[in-house]
């Protein structure tokens, strides 16, 4: 009786021009999402923008699909499965001792993401708007930043006092409101501020909102 097995052989370079091409993809659908949104973005839009065949961006993922992978590489700041408050310059942020230069280190190391965000975080609103699978992950995202602030929040707040009154989950809750997309497109695209002038805008909220009057 034969006894051998089939084996599936992977080509290493194979795979590695697979992903290659799965990151130009998403890349292309990002910059498309941004300039003409979700509705005014086509498969095959994408797979010119790509350089690639229809047929390959259809098998990196549905539009909806592609829409969440360009959120999420445009949070992280790029392609590797890493959480963002898991990312090394995150971290940085949260061994900070002090309140206030932990807020500056965090809105430094954040800031660039508004730049490309924005646009992205506009393209899933109006997608969320007509579809009803689209404004549950989009839910899925709030919920998930809205964690995010209060990781920060929690971490000002061990390191010395915040304004009289004020809870960690209400100032939490307040940074989630303020600091969002709409107001995030407002500086970068209206104002066209600097990636610095970003990060002292997010400083002097987050300080505002958060701790007592120096």
């Amino acid at each position: 009786m034969d006894t051998t097995q089939s084996r599936t052989y992977r080509s290493p370079r194979r795979q590695a021009q697979a992903e290659a091409t799965r990151a130009a993809i998403v890349r292309a659908a990002a910059r498309l999402f941004a300039d003409r949104g979700y509705a005014g973005t086509t498969m095959q839009s994408i797979a010119d923008e790509a350089g690639v065949a229809v047929e390959s961006v259809y098998k990196a993922g549905s539009k909806a699909q592609l829409l969440r992978r360009a959120h999420d590489e445009a949070v992280a700041g790029d392609d590797r499965p890493v959480p963002l408050m898991e990312r090394d310059e995150l971290r940085a942020a949260f061994a900070v001792d002090d309140q206030r230069a932990l807020i500056r280190t965090f809105t430094r190391a954040v800031a660039d993401r508004a730049r490309t965000l924005t646009p992205i975080s506009s393209a899933f609103m109006q997608a969320a708007g007509t579809d009803p699978a689209i404004s549950a992950t989009w839910a899925e995202l709030e919920t998930q930043r809205r964690h995010d602030m209060d990781r920060l929040v929690q971490a000002v707040a061990a390191r010395g006092p915040l304004r009289e009154g004020l809870t960690a989950e209400r100032g939490a809750t307040l940074i989630w409101t303020v600091l969002n997309h709409q107001a995030g497109w407002l500086v970068t695209h209206d104002l066209g501020w600097s990636d610095e002038e970003v990060a002292d805008w997010m400083a002097e909220i987050i300080t505002c909102l958060l701790l007592p009057s120096a």
